[in-house]
């Protein structure tokens, strides 16, 4: 039982590492800097679908309805 658990909290810290790594990783790339010159600072709060709309003005649902 304990090595389950343990297994379990190996994999959710690897997880965490992970997760840290590549997003330091891709915002300190050249790309990520030219994207954040380009689009801003991206919110934490926003989804795909508000990027969409702020971009194009209208996302797809906007069609359908």
């Amino acid at each position: 039982m304990e090595a389950i658990v343990l297994y379990l909290v190996g994999l959710f810290v690897l997880f965490i590492v992970i997760q840290v790594a590549v997003t330091k990783g891709i915002n300190n790339s050249i790309i990520g800097e030219m994207f954040e010159k380009q689009y801003g600072k991206r919110d934490k709060g926003k989804g795909i679908s508000e990027l969409l709309e702020k971009e194009y003005g209208q996302t797809e649902d906007d069609d359908k309805i």
